[in-house]
C-alpha cells in the first residue's frame, strides 16, 4: 500500500466537504429548522437520521456533526498504512491536546461542564465518554488523577505541573505542560520515521509552535511582566523562528519595538503586517488566520506523500467549527454579521467576498 493508494481516496473524501455555495446557502437562512434540512442533503444526512430520535434543534446538529467528523477521522485512520499511521496519529493527536485544554480552562474559569462540552472536538484516540468523564470530575486535581487512572499519557506532564499552577494559579503553567509534551513527543516520532513526509508535518507543527510563541511573547509585552519567569513558557520546535529570538521579542520594552523586531519575518510580511497599537487579540486572530490558510491550502499534483491527509484534517475541522457557528446563530437568533465575524474564512473553502484579508 502506499500514499498514492491513501491519496485517491482521500480525493473522493475531500470532494464531500461543504463547497463556498453551501455556506453562503447557510448564511441566508433564517431558522435552524431549514439548515438541519439542508444538512439532510449533504454528507451529514446519515448522521442526522442517527441522532434525530434522541436530539432537537441545536443538539441535534451538534450531535451530527460530532458523530460526522468522528466517523471520517476514523476512515482516514483506518486508511492510513503502516507508514503512513504515525504522521495520521501526531495530525489528529492536536485534537485531543485541544480537548485537553479546552476542559482544563473549564475547570480554571469555572465554566458550566455543559457549556465546556459544546467546544470539544471529535477524535480518534479517546472516545466522546472519556472526556464527558474528565468533565464529571470535581477539578483540574481530579482531572489529572482520572488521567492517571486510565493510562493516558498527558498524566505526566499535567502531575508535573500541578502543584505550580495550586501556588500561583496561572492555566499558562498546565497548557504549556500539554503542548510542551505534545511537540516534543511529536518531534521524537518525527525524527525516528525520517523521510520527507515526516519533514512535512514537522514543518506544520513548528509553524503552530512559532505562533503560540509569538501570541506568548506579545501578551508578555502587552502585560509588561519582568520577572524571569516569562522565559519559562516558550515552547521549543519552531519552524522559522528560534528561541533566543522569541526571548528577544520578550525583552521588548513596549509593542511597538516588539513590532519592529517582528518586521521582515515571514508571518509579518504573509499576515500583511503589524501595527504597533494591535491587540494580543486581533494579532492572534491574523495569525490564526495565516494558519488556516496555509494548512487547508491543496495541491492536487502532491498525490505521492502525507500532504492531502493533512489538508483533509484541516479542512474537516474548520467546516466542523464553522457549521457550529452558522447552527449555534442562527438558534439563538443573531445576526448574520456576528455570525460570519465568529466564522473561519479560507480562501477556497468559504466564499470568497468573505475570506479575510
Amino acid at each position: 500500500m502506499s500514499y498514492e493508494y491513501l491519496n485517491t481516496r482521500l480525493h473522493f473524501m475531500i470532494v464531500k466537504l461543504l463547497k463556498p455555495a453551501q455556506y453562503e446557502q447557510f448564511l441566508e437562512l433564517r431558522d435552524l429548522g431549514d439548515l438541519i434540512s439542508a444538512l439532510a442533503e449533504t454528507d451529514y444526512g446519515p448522521d442526522l437520521e442517527r441522532h434525530a430520535v434522541e436530539h432537537a434543534e441545536y443538539p441535534l446538529v451538534e450531535a451530527a456533526l460530532m458523530h460526522n467528523v468522528q466517523r471520517h477521522f476514523n476512515k482516514l485512520w483506518s486508511m492510513a498504512f503502516a507508514d503512513a499511521r504515525p504522521l495520521v496519529r501526531i495530525l489528529l493527536e492536536r485534537f485531543e491536546v485541544f480537548n485537553l485544554k479546552t476542559i482544563l480552562r473549564g475547570f480554571h474559569a469555572g465554566t458550566d461542564p455543559a457549556e465546556t462540552a459544546r467546544g470539544l472536538f471529535p477524535t480518534i484516540l479517546y472516545p466522546t465518554s472519556f472526556y464527558q468523564e474528565l468533565l464529571k470530575r470535581d477539578g483540574i486535581g481530579g482531572v489529572i488523577d482520572y488521567l492517571l487512572t486510565v493510562g493516558n499519557r498527558y498524566y505526566k506532564p499535567l502531575a508535573e505541573s500541578y502543584p505550580s499552577y495550586e501556588a500561583n494559579h496561572k492555566l499558562a503553567v498546565l497548557e504549556s505542560a500539554v503542548d510542551s509534551y505534545y511537540f516534543a513527543g511529536s518531534r521524537r516520532v518525527l525524527q525516528a520515521v525520517g523521510d520527507e513526509n515526516a519533514v512535512a508535518v514537522r514543518r506544520t507543527l513548528g509553524t503552530e509552535v512559532d505562533l503560540l510563541n509569538l501570541v506568548y511573547a506579545l501578551r508578555v509585552v502587552e502585560e509588561g511582566v519582568e520577572s524571569e519567569e516569562r522565559y519559562r513558557y516558550i515552547l521549543d520546535g519552531g519552524e522559522r523562528l528560534s528561541r533566543a529570538f522569541i526571548e528577544e521579542l520578550i525583552g521588548s520594552p513596549d509593542k511597538a519595538s516588539f513590532f519592529r523586531k517582528l518586521d521582515g519575518t515571514e508571518y509579518a510580511s504573509r499576515a500583511g503586517g503589524f501595527e504597533d497599537t494591535l491587540g494580543v487579540g486581533e494579532f492572534q486572530e491574523r495569525l490564526e488566520n495565516y494558519l488556516y490558510q496555509e494548512m487547508c491550502r491543496y495541491d492536487p499534483g502532491r498525490t505521492f506523500d502525507i500532504h492531502m491527509a493533512s489538508v483533509y484534517v484541516w479542512r474537516k475541522y474548520v467546516e466542523m467549527t464553522d457549521l457550529r457557528v452558522i447552527a449555534s446563530g442562527l438558534w439563538r437568533r443573531v445576526p448574520r454579521e456576528e455570525i460570519e465575524r465568529k466564522m473561519i474564512w479560507v480562501k477556497g473553502v468559504t466564499p470568497e467576498r468573505a475570506v479575510a484579508a
